[in-house]
C-alpha cells in the first residue's frame, strides 16, 4: 500500500521493503570496515597474551651432576636448582634426586617414595633404598622388595650433555 507524504510524494508504508538510503549504506560500510580493522589489530594482541598457554616449549634442563662423580654401584643423592617456566617468568626451585650408575647405565630417581611421597634413603649395610615412614624397601634398580609401595620408584627424564647429567624434573614414565 502506498501513502503520500506532505509534499505529495508516494512512500512505501512498509519500511522493510524500502530501498537502503545512501547514508545508511555508508554507515554500514564504515562500521564493517571499522570492525575488520579492530579484529585485525585485536587478534595479534590477544594471541600475544594467550600464547604462553598454547606454546609447547622445550623443557628447561638443569645440571645435577657429572657422570664421573657418580660412583658405580653406589647411589648418590644430589641437590640441584630446577628451572621452571611459568608463562614468561622462569623461577628456580631447590630439588634433589638419587642417581645410580650400574655399569655405565645412569638412572635418576625421584627422591620420594611411591607410597605416600615420603623421602627415602640409601642403606649402605643392606644395599637397599629404605623409606622410614612405612618401611618401604626398594633395590638399587628401584624395584619394590618390601613394604606397602604400590609401584617401583619414579624415574626422572634426563639427558647427558658433555658428561653432565641434565634433568627437566619430569617423570620418565617408564617403570624400573
Amino acid at each position: 500500500m502506498m501513502v503520500k507524504n506532505i509534499q505529495g510524494q508516494q512512500m512505501a508504508e512498509n519500511r522493510g521493503s524500502a530501498e537502503v538510503s545512501r547514508r545508511r549504506f555508508l554507515s554500514f560500510l564504515i562500521g564493517g570496515v571499522g570492525a575488520v580493522v579492530a579484529a585485525a589489530v585485536a587478534t595479534p594482541v590477544i594471541g600475544y597474551f594467550l600464547s604462553p598457554g598454547w606454546r609447547k616449549s622445550k623443557p628447561l634442563l638443569s645440571p645435577i651432576a657429572s657422570v664421573k662423580d657418580i660412583p658405580e654401584g653406589q647411589p648418590t643423592f644430589v641437590t640441584y636448582e630446577q628451572r621452571v617456566a611459568d608463562g614468561w617468568f622462569i623461577s628456580t626451585l631447590s630439588k634433589g634426586a638419587w642417581v645410580t650408575n650400574n655399569g655405565g647405565n645412569i638412572v635418576v630417581f625421584d627422591p620420594r617414595c611411591t607410597h605416600l611421597n615420603c623421602p627415602y634413603y640409601w642403606d649402605k649395610d643392606k644395599q637397599i633404598f629404605q623409606c622410614p615412614c612405612h618401611d618401604g624397601r626398594f633395590d638399587i634398580d628401584g624395584n619394590v622388595i618390601g613394604g606397602p609401595p604400590p609401584r617401583p620408584l619414579d624415574r626422572l627424564q634426563y639427558e647427558i650433555l658433555d658428561g653432565t647429567i641434565m634433568v627437566n624434573g619430569k617423570p620418565d614414565g617408564g617403570e624400573a
